[in-house]
């Protein structure tokens, strides 16, 4: 699926997904997507020791409707961690897919990078995280991630990417810092 697919995705997903107060509906509300929106779908969600997933942050088993995240994982949602907030909206993009199986992800090479499951839910998380009208109206990466929540590393990420692809202008401010 391409970038422009999983922009028109996260474009129709993000209305129905609650943002967080005081956001200007630009933070999207990781708890409440899990604790709400998910279980409305029919998902339920269990946390597990930090130890028993050493390797892995959550997972998904779609023929369950259960995702699984480590604890330390779920304690940060309720937190507004940065990264176990972009860790719920990747699993939640697993699900959106329809990627049948999110642990094995297949061998490396045998397809091409935009039809890997782990490519595609990376990208449609950063998309329904950080919307285009949030990407049109920072003056930086630091502004977006400030505004969207998100880590500088994925906001800049995020705004070179809509540039390369000439969906925004260069952002005259750079990153944001020290620039």
């Amino acid at each position: 699926m391409s970038y422009a697919k999983l922009e028109d995705v996260a474009e129709r997903l993000r209305p129905l997904l609650p943002t967080v107060a005081g956001s200007g509906g630009n933070r999207v509300d990781a708890w409440r997507t899990l604790e709400i929106t998910l279980r409305k779908a029919g998902y339920e969600y269990r946390s597990e020791e930090t130890a028993s997933l050493e390797d892995c942050a959550a997972f998904t088993i779609p023929e369950r409707r259960l995702i699984v995240l480590r604890e330390d994982v779920y304690d940060g949602v309720t937190k507004e961690n940065v990264f176990s907030r972009s860790t719920v909206f990747h699993e939640l993009s697993h699900i959106v897919l329809e990627h049948a199986v999110t642990l094995q992800r297949g061998p490396i090479g045998q397809h091409r990078f935009f039809e890997d499951s782990e490519w595609q839910a990376k990208a449609l998380t950063v998309a329904i995280m950080m919307p285009l009208a949030a990407c049109r109206s920072v003056a930086s990466a630091l502004d977006l991630a400030q505004l969207c929540g998100t880590s500088v590393q994925a906001a800049t990420y995020r705004l070179d990417r809509l540039t390369k692809d000439k969906v925004i202008p260069a952002k005259a401010g750079g990153v944001g810092l020290f620039d």
